[in-house]
C-alpha cells in the first residue's frame, strides 16, 4: 500500500499535500527549523505538521499513520528494536556528555555516585539510558530532579542542583557548565513507513533534514 501510494504522488511535478513530522524537542529547537525553511521555500504545495513527541512514541505513531516522517534514537546502551514494518537512514551520531557544574569536583562518571542527578521523566528513552549508563559504571543514580528539557535541566546544572546526562546537540547551551563525555553516544535516524521511501513528500523531508544536520558535527 505504501509502494502505491508513492508511486501515485509520484506523479505529480513536485510535493505536495500534508507530511507529518515528529521530533523530540533538542531536534526541534536545532535540526528543524532550517529543514523547515528550505522545504517551505521549494515545495509550497507541501503543508507540513511538526509533533514533538518522545523517541519511545514515534514508531507506533508512524505505524498508526500519525507521522510520515519521525525522527528516531536511540543510544549504544539502549539499542532500538527493529521493527520490520518501518525504514529509516541515518541522520546524527553524537556524543553523550556528563554535565557537572562548572566548579564541582567531578572528572569521572564514578565521581557521581554519590551526587544528587537530573533524570528524565521515568519511562521516556533518555531516562532509560542514564540508568544504564551509571548502572554499568556500578551504581544506580540518586534522582534529585527529574526534567526533560534539556536548556532546563542544564540551567539547573549550572545552579548545582545536580549532573545530568545530555547528548551533544543540547549541549550548546548558554548555560555555565562543564562537559564530560561519556562512554556511549545517542545515533538519530530518519525514520518513516515500509515502502514510503520513494513517496516524494517522504523523500523531500529527508532530503531536507539531512541537508540541515549536515551543519552539526559528527565525531
Amino acid at each position: 500500500m505504501e509502494e502505491t501510494t508513492a508511486a501515485l504522488a509520484a506523479v505529480s511535478s513536485e510535493p505536495t499535500g500534508v507530511a507529518r513530522v515528529g521530533a523530540q524537542p533538542t531536534a526541534v529547537r536545532t535540526v528543524l527549523p532550517a529543514a523547515l525553511v528550505a522545504l517551505g521555500r521549494d515545495y509550497p504545495g507541501l503543508e507540513l505538521s511538526v509533533s514533538e513527541l518522545d523517541p519511545i512514541a514515534e514508531p507506533a505513531a508512524l505505524l498508526d499513520r500519525r507521522l510520515d516522517v519521525g525522527l528516531l534514537h536511540d543510544y549504544d546502551v539502549v539499542p532500538a528494536v527493529a521493527d520490520a514494518m518501518l525504514e529509516s537512514v541515518a541522520l546524527l551520531d553524537e556524543t553523550v556528555y556528563l554535565a557537572v557544574a562548572v566548579d564541582a569536583p567531578i572528572s569521572t562518571l564514578a565521581h557521581t555516585r554519590d551526587t544528587e542527578w537530573i533524570l528524565a521523566t521515568p519511562g521516556t528513552l533518555c531516562h532509560e539510558a542514564a540508568l544504564r549508563v551509571c548502572r554499568a559504571a556500578g551504581f544506580t543514580p540518586r534522582a534529585r530532579h527529574h526534567i526533560d528539557d534539556f536548556d532546563a535541566v542544564l540551567a539547573q546544572v549550572a545552579a548545582d542542583q545536580g549532573v545530568a546526562l545530555v547528548p551533544q546537540l543540547a549541549a550548546g547551551s548558554k548555560h555555565p557548565v562543564r562537559l564530560i563525555a561519556v562512554p556511549t553516544r545517542r545515533r538519530t535516524r530518519i525514520g518513516y513507513r515500509r515502502g514510503a521511501a520513494a513517496h516524494p513528500a517522504v523523500m523531500a523531508v529527508v532530503a531536507a533534514l539531512r541537508a540541515s544536520a549536515s551543519a552539526f558535527v559528527r565525531d
